[in-house]
């Protein structure tokens, strides 16, 4: 199988296809889930910088992602957005930055892509101040049956074009960390979540 480097890679140059759809349902949810980013912010996993149009200004965020060809399709956003953003090439699971190094901490669609989600929470855990916040956008396993078994269907496939699984509890998840969400929005029915977290 390959690893989820060699699969961002292969598929960075689709990337905005494949997302096209979502975006468009996406775009009025994110901003307004964004507009709780504030201070130093570390964007997790900025992929081809799709949502940093939904960005408040004038933020300084550092993006990272696991994939150099993500990366590279990143950079004509990242200059356009009005702030500053910059690009390391890193992993979520282990990053290089000091603890307590953010204020804030975004993730889209990362959590149910990551090989370890409690182990990159608790990461982010790590590298966010104790007052800071955790801002997520996220799929999520729906609780209804029939949905979570087409979700686990699906994931098949996800896991193979973009090593992305959708049978994730990112909330369970988030709280096995050390983390208690205190906003909690379903977007699309219980599958797709805009979540916020503190640290505890």
């Amino acid at each position: 199988m390959k690893s989820k480097k060699q699969s961002y890679d292969r598929v960075a140059k689709f990337f905005d296809f494949l997302r096209k759809g979502d975006m468009r349902r996406w775009n009025i949810h994110q901003k307004s889930l964004f507009e709780n980013l504030s201070g130093e912010v570390l964007y997790i996993g900025i992929g081809t910088g799709l949502e940093t149009v939904n960005f408040p200004t004038d933020l300084k965020i550092t993006a990272i992602d696991i994939s150099a060809a993500m990366l590279k399709q990143s950079k004509t956003r990242a200059k356009s957005y009005p702030g500053k953003i910059n690009l390391c090439l890193m992993d979520a699971e282990s990053s290089a930055f000091r603890d307590h190094s953010f204020d804030s901490v975004v993730t889209v669609c990362v959590l149910c892509s990551v090989k370890h989600p409690v182990a990159c929470l608790e990461e982010i855990k790590r590298v966010l101040k104790p007052e800071g916040k955790l801002v997520m956008y996220e799929h999520v396993l729906s609780k209804n049956p029939l949905y979570a078994i087409a979700l686990k269907t699906m994931s098949n496939l996800t896991e193979f074009l973009e090593g992305t699984y959708l049978d994730r509890d990112t909330v369970s998840n988030a709280e096995k960390a050390g983390f208690k969400i205190f906003s909690h929005k379903n977007v699309y029915l219980d599958i797709v979540k805009a979540l916020i977290a503190k640290p505890i």
